[in-house]
């Protein structure tokens, strides 16, 4: 009977202690209490007795760099027979300066319900020596990974301290440039960052214009992490907010303005401005609630300062003639497409240029035809890599041509220049000579559908014809009502003073604007191509033979027009091209175009 009851007794003991033991508990832990300046030191987050562990948030390790972790922590004892289940995190730390220091806890949502781990106190002394066999170094037998700098956030204010000035030491823009100086044509690499040690929130409210210069992004917006530099042995989160590579267009100096960025900074205002506490002491009281205090936003404009750029005009001396503004290294292939060709057919030329450097600025090298050839003007496709400074790439011209009789005919060598800033001299270049076989073939002149030979991108000779016939009626209907009217009575003249004609002010782009409302984008690129010819035409008092690309641009710049110009020229001229062989074009698209065409006449009647 004794033994029964005894029984009774132990298993009630045991229902009663089963309860406890299952209790889920959230723990702190360190491998070492103290540990020396170069030491590691292994903390764990550990929840016990959990059926389930949603989250885990460590603390700040203010005064510490996190060599390694988060990882994760599981395992299972059995201690006379009750099993215990462990779960969680650890972190190795290696302190930046000898002091004691309290690591905070860490928060957690446990079985669905907030849980906070105890802070522990960690003494770093000054000694040097480390023992790899001690605990203290648990990556002991392992190479640490390379540290990278922690970024203590300056988060919290004390109660009278300045937001201004807090923020004025934390928080900037900064214009980093490659170089200083370089020559017309040459690359700099511009970026814009912005440097913080702050909690907030930016928004960029004034782009540079960077006048002057040919821009071409090198990295996408928010393409880029943040990263961590050190400056004046403060580590800061830097966002690149733009990086480009300028290609100055003519020389002089010039000065890369200001980025303006706009800051709301949310700061933790504490109700205490005890001195003798560290900022750290502080915040950890306010984190278990010793101390009040409450969030502040503050807004402010940073800008970062300009930089001046001076850029030197290329030599003089020893410039080829046919140089064109090419500036870098590069070098020139050219080849026939087609492996047989009979007279009457269209052949196609292609000339690739490849190599780093201006690349979207080099235009078309000059073909020098036989006089058996006929050449057109040449279709152009770029392929350039912007996210490296110089452009790395290709430029390929393709040259459609027509023979008309057989026999042999020799297309001479491709010469092509270009000024070299490293070696600081101008280089030419040069295609083979290319023969070809040309075969008897039928007596039709061919053309290649989108390719327009230099006759026919001249303005419409129908509009000539038009013209001409409808003045030859005006004249012919003058005369008839002259004949038919009564010879008047012989009156003195009557002298009147000739008023000066204004010329009426003609719009060149109308038929273009009204193929873009009418969404007809085949129809918008052909008025804008036509227009543009139609202008210079007139502007360069050109006939119908010279109006070609190669014409025009040798004239523009005899006359020392603005490079900016010929640049927006160049690009009206390849959308309008490339469109023949790619039909849909949003609106987007030839606003834009129709903007740089509206740009370019201004420019040119300005």
């Amino acid at each position: 009977m004794c033994k029964q009851w005894s029984f009774l007794w132990f298993f009630l003991l045991l229902l009663s202690v089963r309860p406890v033991c299952a209790q889920a508990k959230f723990v702190t832990q360190l491998s070492e209490k103290e540990i020396g300046k170069n030491d590691y030191v292994e903390v764990q987050f550990m929840v016990q007795n959990a059926t389930s562990v949603e989250s885990i948030t460590p603390p700040p390790f203010t005064g510490f760099s996190v060599v390694s972790g988060p990882m994760q922590q599981s395992g299972m004892s059995v201690v006379n027979g009750a099993v215990s289940k462990s779960e969680g995190i650890s972190y190795v730390l290696k302190p930046h300066a000898p002091g004691t220091y309290t690591i905070a806890g860490a928060s957690a949502l446990v079985d669905g319900k907030p849980m906070r781990s105890n802070n522990v106190r960690l003494v770093v002394n000054n000694s040097t020596s480390t023992h790899p066999s001690s605990p203290a170094n648990p990556l002991y037998g392992f190479n640490a990974p390379e540290e990278e700098p922690v970024v203590d956030e300056e988060f919290a204010l004390r109660k009278n301290e300045s937001a201004a000035a807090h923020i004025r030491d934390n928080l900037f823009v900064k214009l980093e440039v490659s170089k200083t100086s370089c020559y017309v044509g040459e690359p700099i690499v511009a970026t814009y960052k912005l440097y913080s040690r702050l909690r907030s929130e930016s928004r960029i409210t004034k782009r540079p214009s960077l006048a002057n210069f040919s821009v071409y992004d090198m990295i996408q917006p928010d393409a880029l992490g943040p990263s961590r530099e050190v400056l004046k042995g403060k580590a800061y989160n830097v966002h690149v907010v733009r990086k480009v590579q300028l290609y100055p267009l003519q020389d002089g100096s010039f000065e890369l303005e200001p980025m303006e960025v706009d800051n709301t900074v949310g700061f933790l205002r504490l109700e205490e401005d005890n001195s003798r506490y560290s900022m750290q002491q502080l915040v950890d009281a306010y984190m278990n609630g010793v101390i009040g205090g409450h969030q502040e936003d503050q807004k402010v404009t940073l800008s970062s300062k300009p930089v001046t750029i001076t850029v030197k005009p290329l030599p003089a001396a020893g410039k080829p003639d046919g140089f064109d503004g090419a500036v870098g290294k590069f070098s020139i292939r050219a080849d026939v497409l087609e492996k047989q060709l009979s007279s009457g057919e269209t052949g196609n030329l292609q000339i690739v240029l490849e190599g780093d450097g201006n690349i979207p600025l080099i235009n078309a090298p000059s073909v020098s035809w036989p006089a058996a050839v006929e050449g057109f003007e040449p279709i152009v496709k770029e392929n350039a890599d912007h996210t490296v400074a110089p452009m790395h790439g290709n430029k390929v011209f393709t040259y459609s041509f027509s023979v008309q009789n057989p026999g042999v005919v020799t297309i001479p060598p491709v010469s092509f220049s270009y000024f070299d800033p490293a070696a600081n001299a101008y280089k030419t270049i040069q295609t083979d000579a290319i023969l070809l076989n040309v075969k008897k073939g039928k007596a039709r002149r061919a053309s290649k559908p989108g390719i327009v030979a230099k006759e026919a991108s001249s303005p419409d000779k129908w509009l000539y014809a038009g013209a001409a016939t409808l003045f030859v009626l005006v004249v012919l209907a003058a005369f008839f009502l002259l004949k038919r009217k009564k010879p008047a009575k012989s009156v003195a003249p009557v002298v009147q003073e000739s008023l000066p004609v204004i010329p009426e002010k003609v719009d060149w782009l109308a038929a273009a604007r009204a193929s873009l409302a009418a969404g007809e984008s085949q129809a918008f690129y052909r008025h804008t191509e036509k227009a543009l010819w139609n202008f210079l035409s007139e502007k360069l008092s050109l006939n119908a033979s010279q109006l070609n690309k190669t014409e025009v641009s040798r004239l523009l710049q005899s006359r020392d027009t603005n490079p900016l110009l010929l640049v927006l020229l160049e690009e009206v001229m390849n959308d309008c091209q490339l469109a023949l062989y790619t039909p849909d074009h949003s609106e987007q698209d030839m606003r834009i175009t129709l903007s740089k065409a509206e740009q370019f006449i201004a420019g040119m009647e300005g």
